[in-house]
C-alpha cells in the first residue's frame, strides 16, 4: 500500500525518508492456488501482470509505479514464466520505493517527450549535474571545507579548535588552519568534476574561491594570475536597474575594502601599479590608468636599477604572489584555491603556491609576527598521475608538504568507475530500476573500463546513432543490448574520441583544428582575425555548431575545449607534417593584422605560432623573418612587465635564432637590444647560464664604448652575482676611468683616512635642506658617473672597504661640486659608515643617518634604497638609538626588501634582527623560534654564509635557554656549536663569522662567570675587527667586567688597567646613548668600587644599574647586575642581602627564559647554604 498522488513540489529528502516507513506496506505475494483442476496458472498470471500494467497505466500513473506492481505480480509463486527484470526479493522492491519517494520529479513523473527526456540525462549539458561513485571523495573535501570554515589562526569564540576538539556546528576542526587535498588519477577519471563539485557546494558558500586552470600551451605563472584577476573580477561595479553602480556581491563589500586596505598598507606605489599591470581587474576597481605598453620598454631604464640585479625580479614576483595572497586571505573569509592540472605547471609556480602554505598564520614580511586575524586556507590540486614523474618537482613538493608541520595534507586517487557504479549512474540517468540497467551497465563497463569520460563520451555516442532512444508509448528509454554490445570500440579513449570528431562536418572539424593549435581556449577576437576565409568560410558558426555538440563551451568572449581529451584528440588528427605548416599560416595571419600594433597579446599569440615551427628560420624569407625577430622581442618585453622572466628568455632566444647570418652588421640595432634584453631577463629570473656567452658576443661587436655601456654595467652585476668581486671592481673602474674618475689601484687606510677627513669638513653642520639647495645634478657624464659609482659601492664592500669609503667620499664631492641626484642618497649612506669607522664624530654619523633616512623617505625607489642601504644605516642605528628601536627598524627594512626583491638584504636584516634582539629581547625562547625561522629562509634562499652568522647566535641563545623544541629545525640545517664554526670560519678566513662567533663565545663565557676566556677572546675578536664595528660596546662591556673580577680574585694590575680602560669608553658611548649604555657604565663601576673597598658607592651603583636596566627594558642586564650585586653581599659576608638579590637573579633570568643560566645561578645559592660556606 502506498501514497502516490503527485506532489506539486517534492518534500525535502529528509522528510521522504522520515515518512517512508508509515507511507510503504510490502505484502508477500500470495501463496493460494486456483481452485479450478484444468487452470493454467503460467497464462493466468501472464494476464494478470500484464493486464494489470495496462489497467494502472489507463489510470494515469506513472510508469514505474505501473512497472513495479506488474513485476510484483510476474513474480508471483507458480509462474513458470518470469523475465530476468521481475521482482525476485522484498530489498529489490524497497530499492525501488525509497528511489522513487527520494526523488519524485525524475522517477514519477513521466517524460512528456523524447528532448525532454534526453535534457533529463543531462549528458548533453555543460553544466556539472551528480557524480557517481565518488561519494567518499566529495564526502572528504566537503569535511575539509567544513573544517576551515570553522577554523582561523587564532580560535572563534565557543570553538576550541587547538586541540581538535568541536568547532562552530560540531565540526571536528583537528587544529589545522591549513589543508591540502591531492587528487591523482588518469585523464577523464573526474578529478575536475569533483572540485567543481566542491565549489558549487553550500561549504564553499561563504569562502573565496580561487580557481587555477592549467594549460600545457600556457605560461603557469599566466594561469595563477588570471586566477587572482578573476577573483578581483567579482567586485567589478556594474549598473543597477536604477542606473547606479553595485557591486557583483554586496554581501562581501566589507570583505573586500579590508582586502584593498591589506594592498595599500604593505605595498608602495610602485609595486600597486605593478600590482595593477598583472592584474587588470585589479587596475579597474582603483581606476588606475592603464600601464605604459611593455613594448615600449627602454634598456636603459632597467639596466641600472635594482630589478637588473640577479634574481631580483623572480624574487619581486614572489613577492607580489605573496602579498595578494594575504590581502585575499585578511578579507574575513575562509580561502579555497583549486588548481587543475598541476602536472602542466613549473617547479617556480608550484613553489608559490607552496609557499601560499607555509606562510599561513604567519607574518608576510617578518617570520618573528603571527597574524591572528587570517582565516583558513584549503588548497585542492588534481593532477594526471601518469604524467608527473615520480622524483619530478611536483611529487617532491607534495611529500615536502607532507613532512612539514602545520598542514594537514591528503592524497586521493580517483581510479575508475565500477560496474555497480555505472549501473548507478545509468539508473538515475534513464529513470529506471537498477535491476533493468544491469546488462546495459556491464556492456558499457566492459567497452569503457570504468574511465568516467570514456564512459559518457560512449553513451552519448549510442543515443546519437539512436542505439537508446525513449520510446512515447512505452514512457521510458529502449535499447538492444546485442546492438550496442556489437559497437566497436578502441583500446584508447583517444582514439575513440577520434573516431567520433572524424564523423563531424567538415568546416567544423577544420575550425576545431584551428582552435587546437591555440591552446585548449581563444579569445573570440582572435578567431575574429583569422576568419577570413582563410580556414574555412565561417568559424564563428562552425564553433557553434560545436557547442551544440557538446565538444566546445562559450564563457563570454572565450571559446574552450569541454574537456583536455577533446583538445588533444583534435590535435592528434592534424598529421605531423601538417601541424607546422597550420602554425605557420595561424602565426602570419595574426602577425600580418593591422590590430597587431595596439594588442601585444595577439602579437604574443602569433610569435607563439611560428616558434613552434623548427624550421622557422628556414621556410621564412628574409623580410618574414626580421618580422618575426621583432614580434619576439615585444612579446618578451611584455613578458618582463608581466614579470614571466623565463618566457621571456625564450621570446628574447628564438628572436635571436631568426635573425639573418651577418646581422651583427646588416640588423645591429636589433641585434644589440635582443642580445641586452635576453641578459636582463636572465639575471631578473636568476638563470644566467647563457649570460656569459651573451655578453661576449655584445661586447665584441659593438662599435662604441657607448654601445656597450649597459653590457658592461650587466657583465658587472653578473660577475658580482658570481662572487667574483675583484673582476668586477676591474670592470667598473675602467668605465669610471673612460668616464675622466681614476682611483688608485692600490690603497693605504692613511689615504682613505684623509679623505675622510676632507669629506668630514664639507659635511659639518649639513641638513636635509642643504643638501637639496645644492640643486639639481644634470650632467650626463657625471650621472653616469655616479650611478657606476653607486654600482662599485656594494662590489667594493665584498672586494675592497677602502676603496667603498674612498667611493662615497668622492661621490660626496660631485654632488656638491655637480649637483644632487638619486644616487647621492647612496653616496650619503656610505659615508656616514666611513665616518662610524674611522672618525669620532658620533653626533655627525648619527645626523649623516637621519639626512639619509629622511631622503630615502617618500622617494620613487624608497624600498630599494633602503633595503641596499640598510647595512651601512643599521650599524650606527645599534648604538646611538635605542637597541629595541633597532629592532623595530629591522622590521621596516625586512619589508622594503622583500617589497623591492631584495633577498640579500632580507636575509642580512634577519640576521641584524636576530643580533639587536639578542641582546634586548625579553623571551629569549621566542628569539629562538624567530631565529629558526630566519634560519630556515636562508636555507631555502641558499644564502649559507648569514646563516652560519645567524646560527652563532642561535646557538648561544640556546646555551642560556639550556634546550629546543624538537623537530623545530629543518633536516637541511646541520647546527654547529659556536666553537665549530669558529673554527670553520678560521679555516676559509671568514672575517664576518670570526667576528660574530668570538662574540658569542664571549657572551657564553661571560654569563656563566668563566672570565679568563672572555679577555682571552676579547684579545681575539680586538684583532679581527679593524675598524670600529657595532658590536664594539658589548666587547668592551664583557671585557670590562671580567678584567675587574680578575682584579678582585688574582690582584694582578694589569686586569685593573684593563677594567678602567673599559669605563673610560663605556663613558663615551653614554654619551652617544644613555638609553643603551647607562646601566653598562654602572655596573663597571660598581665592580670598580668593589676593587677599591668602596661599598657604600659599589651598592649605589649596583643599584643605579638594576634601575637603568629595568628603566629601559634590558632584563638579561637587570638580571645580571642583580646577580652581580648579590655576588658582592656574599663576598662581604652579607649573606641574607646576598641571596635575596641572587634570588631576583634567578627570577629574572626565568622570566627571560635563560633556565640553563638561572639552575646556574640557583646551584651557587646552593652551594652558599652548606654550613660549610657560612662558616668559612
Amino acid at each position: 500500500h502506498i501514497s502516490l498522488s503527485q506532489p506539486h513540489a517534492p518534500p525535502s529528502p529528509a522528510t521522504k525518508r522520515r515518512s517512508l516507513s508509515n507511507s510503504i506496506i510490502l505484502v508477500p505475494p500470495s501463496k493460494s492456488k486456483s481452485s479450478r483442476p484444468d487452470h493454467n496458472p503460467s497464462t493466468a498470471s501472464t494476464h494478470k501482470f500484464m493486464n494489470a500494467k495496462v489497467h494502472l497505466q489507463q489510470q494515469g500513473l506513472p510508469f514505474l509505479v505501473c512497472q513495479l506492481v506488474s513485476e510484483l505480480l510476474e513474480a508471483e509463486e507458480g509462474n513458470l514464466y518470469t523475465s530476468d527484470k521481475a521482482l525476485l526479493s522484498l530489498e529489490e522492491a524497497t530499492y525501488d520505493l525509497m528511489q522513487m519517494a527520494a526523488d519524485s520529479r525524475r522517477f514519477l513523473y513521466d517524460q512528456p517527450s523524447p528532448l525532454k527526456a534526453l535534457e533529463s540525462t543531462a549528458l548533453f549539458n555543460q553544466t556539472e549535474g551528480e557524480l557517481y561513485g565518488r561519494d567518499k571523495e566529495v564526502g572528504l573535501l566537503l569535511d575539509a571545507a567544513a573544517r576551515i570554515s570553522v577554523r582561523t589562526s587564532s580560535p572563534r569564540p565557543g570553538s576550541i579548535n587547538q586541540s581538535g576538539h568541536l568547532g562552530e556546528g560540531g565540526v571536528q576542526t583537528n587544529g589545522w588552519v591549513c589543508e591540502c587535498i591531492f587528487l591523482s588519477g588518469h585523464s577523464g577519471s573526474g578529478k575536475t568534476s569533483l572540485m567543481k563539485q566542491l565549489i558549487s557546494s553550500r561549504n564553499a558558500k561563504d569562502c573565496f574561491l580561487l580557481q587555477v586552470k592549467f594549460d600545457r600551451n600556457t605560461a603557469p605563472q599566466f594561469a595563477l594570475l588570471q586566477s587572482f584577476d578573476s577573483f578581483f573580477g567579482q567586485f567589478l561595479p556594474f549598473e543597477g536597474v536604477d542606473g547606479t553602480h553595485l557591486r557583483t556581491d554586496p554581501s562581501k563589500e566589507k570583505q573586500f575594502h579590508r582586502i584593498a586596505s591589506y594592498i595599500t598598507s604593505f605595498v608602495d606605489g610602485e609595486s600597486f601599479n605593478e600590482l595593477c599591470a598583472l592584474l587588470p581587474n585589479l587596475g579597474q576597481i582603483f581606476q588606475r590608468p592603464k600601464n605604459v605598453d611593455k613594448r615600449s620598454i627602454k634598456i636603459e631604464s632597467i639596466v641600472h636599477s635594482d630589478e637588473c640585479n640577479v634574481g631580483v625580479g623572480t624574487t619581486r614576483l614572489c613577492y607580489l604572489f605573496y602579498t595578494i595572497f594575504k590581502a585575499v586571505r585578511s578579507g574575513g573569509y575562509p580561502v579555497i584555491m583549486c588548481t587543475d592540472d598541476l602536472q602542466w605547471s613549473d617547479s617556480f609556480t608550484v613553489n608559490i603556491i607552496a609557499h601560499f602554505i607555509f606562510t599561513v598564520g604567519s607574518s608576510l614580511f617578518f617570520p618573528a609576527l603571527e597574524d591572528s586575524t587570517e582565516q583558513g586556507f584549503l588548497l585542492v590540486g588534481s593532477f594526471r598521475d601518469n604524467e608527473a614523474e615520480n622524483d619530478g618537482f611536483l611529487m617532491n613538493k607534495i611529500r615536502h608538504l607532507e613532512r612539514s608541520q602545520g598542514v594537514n595534507v591528503r592524497r586521493m586517487v580517483i581510479g575508475e568507475l565500477s560496474e555497480s557504479q555505472i549501473n548507478e549512474m545509468l539508473s538515475f540517468k534513464f529513470c529506471l530500476p537498477p535491476r533493468h540497467t544491469r546488462e546495459l551497465a556491464e556492456i558499457v563497463f566492459k567497452k569503457t573500463r570504468g574511465n568516467p569520460f570514456h564512459t559518457i563520451e560512449f553513451l552519448k555516442s549510442i543515443i546519437q546513432k539512436k542505439l537508446i532512444t525513449f520510446s512515447v508509448k512505452a514512457r521510458r528509454w529502449i535499447w538492444d543490448d546485442i546492438s550496442i554490445d556489437i559497437q566497436m570500440i578502441s583500446d584508447g579513449v583517444l582514439e575513440f574520441l577520434t573516431r567520433i570528431l572524424q564523423q563531424l562536418p567538415q568546416e567544423v572539424l577544420q575550425t576545431l583544428k584551428v582552435v587546437s593549435c591555440l591552446g585548449s581556449q581563444v579569445n573570440l577576437s582572435v578567431i575574429e582575425v583569422l576568419d577570413m576565409g582563410q580556414f574555412v568560410p565561417d568559424m564563428i558558426q562552425s564553433l557553434e555548431l560545436a557547442i551544440k555538440e557538446g565538444i566546445v563551451e562559450k564563457a563570454g568572449p572565450i571559446f574552450a575545449f569541454t574537456h583536455d581529451r577533446l583538445s588533444e584528440s583534435v590535435y592528434a588528427l592534424i598529421p605531423f607534417k601538417e601541424r607546422e605548416r597550420l602554425h605557420k599560416e595561424i602565426g602570419l595571419n595574426l602577425a600580418q593584422c593591422q590590430l597587431l600594433a595596439n594588442n601585444t597579446k595577439l602579437c604574443v599569440i602569433a610569435v607563439d605560432q611560428m616558434n613552434i615551427c623548427e624550421d622557422a628560420n628556414v621556410c621564412l624569407n628574409t623580410k618574414d623573418r626580421s618580422l618575426f625577430a621583432r614580434l619576439n622581442l615585444t612579446a618578451g618585453k611584455y613578458c618582463i612587465g608581466a614579470a614571466q622572466y623565463k618566457k621571456a628568455q625564450e621570446y628574447f632566444a628564438a628572436g635571436i635564432s631568426l635573425l639573418v647570418e651577418n646581422h651583427w652588421s646588416e640588423q645591429y640595432d636589433l641585434s644589440i637590444e635582443l642580445y641586452e634584453m635576453s641578459v636582463v631577463a636572465s639575471l631578473m629570473g636568476g638563470d644566467t647560464d647563457n649570460v656569459p656567452s651573451r655578453l661576449d658576443d655584445i661586447l665584441s661587436n659593438a662599435k662604441s664604448f657607448e654601445d656597450a655601456l649597459n653590457s658592461q654595467v650587466l657583465l658587472a652585476k653578473y660577475l658580482a652575482s658570481q662572487e667574483q668581486y675583484d673582476f668586477a671592481t676591474k670592470g667598473v673602474l675602467a668605465i669610471l676611468s673612460h668616464l675622466g674618475e681614476e682611483f688608485p689601484t692600490v690603497l693605504n687606510e692613511s689615504q682613505v683616512q684623509n679623505e675622510i677627513k676632507a669629506t668630514q669638513a664639507i659635511l659639518n653642520n649639513i641638513t636635509r635642506e642643504k643638501i637639496l639647495r645644492v640643486g639639481t645634478m644634470t650632467d650626463t657624464d657625471k650621472l653616469n658617473v655616479m650611478k657606476f659609482m653607486t654600482l662599485l659601492l656594494t662590489v667594493s664592500n665584498f672586494a675592497s672597504p677602502l676603496l667603498m669609503h674612498l667611493l662615497s667620499c668622492r661621490m660626496m664631492h660631485l654632488t656638491f661640486e655637480f649637483g644632487f641626484c638619486e644616487d647621492t642618497i647612496s653616496g650619503l649612506a656610505f659615508v656616514g659608515y666611513a665616518l662610524w669607522q674611522y672618525s669620532g664624530d658620533y653626533p655627525l654619523v648619527c645626523r649623516v643617518g637621519r639626512i639619509t633616512e629622511s631622503l630615502i623617505c617618500g622617494h620613487v625607489n624608497e624600498h630599494s634604497l633602503r633595503a641596499r642601504l640598510s647595512p651601512m644605516m643599521i650599524s650606527h642605528k645599534c648604538v646611538a638609538d635605542p637597541l629595541q628601536a633597532t629592532c623595530d627598524y629591522c622590521q621596516i627594512v625586512y619589508q622594503s626588501a622583500k617589497i623591492a626583491g631584495e633577498v640579500d638584504s632580507a636575509m642580512l636584516v634577519g640576521l641584524f634582527y636576530c643580533i639587536a634582539s639578542f641582546y634586548s629581547t625579553p623571551d629569549l625562547k621566542a628569539l629562538q623560534k624567530i631565529t629558526v625561522n630566519f634560519m630556515h629562509k636562508m636555507a631555502d634562499n641558499k644564502r649559507i654564509g648569514v646563516l652560519r652568522s645567524t646560527m652563532s647566535y642561535f646557538d648561544a641563545c640556546t646555551v642560556l635557554v639550556g634546550k629546543l623544541e624538537p623537530c623545530t629545525i629543518d633536516a637541511r640545517i646541520e647546527i654547529k656549536t659556536n666553537k665549530e664554526l669558529y673554527h670553520g670560519a678560521m679555516l676559509t678566513q671568514n672575517s664576518f663569522l670570526v667576528h660574530h662567533t668570538i662574540i658569542n663565545q664571549m657572551h657564553v663565557h661571560f654569563y656563566f662567570r668563566e672570565y679568563l676566556p672572555v679577555v682571552e677572546l676579547a684579545v681575539e675578536y680586538k684583532k679581527s675587527a679593524g675598524a670600529k664595528r657595532a658590536l664594539d660596546p658589548i666587547c668592551i662591556f664583557y671585557e670590562g667586567i671580567s678584567s675587574l673580577c680578575l682584579a678582585r680574585d688574582v690582584k694582578q694590575s694589569k686586569w685593573r688597567d684593563l677594567g678602567e680602560k673599559s669605563i673610560k669608553a663605556m663613558a663615551h658611548f653614554v654619551q652617544l646613548s644613555t638609553w643603551n649604555f647607562e646601566n653598562k657604565l654602572a655596573l663597571l663601576q660598581a665592580e670598580l668600587h668593589c676593587l677599591d673597598s668602596h661599598y657604600d658607592l659599589a651598592e649605589l651603583a649596583y643599584e643605579a644599574s638594576i634601575l637603568s636596566a629595568r628603566k629601559h627594558k634590558f632584563i638579561q642586564e637587570e638580571a645580571l647586575a642583580c646577580e652581580l650585586y648579590g655576588i658582592h653581599f656574599i663576598e662581604n659576608r652579607q649573606f641574607e642581602k646576598g641571596i635575596s638579590q641572587l634570588q631576583k637573579a634567578i627570577n629574572k633570568y626565568i622570566q627571560l627564559g635563560a633556565l640553563k643560566k638561572a639552575d646556574d645561578v640557583k646551584d651557587f645559592v646552593e652551594v652558599i647554604k652548606q654550613p660549610a660556606h657560612f662558616l668559612s
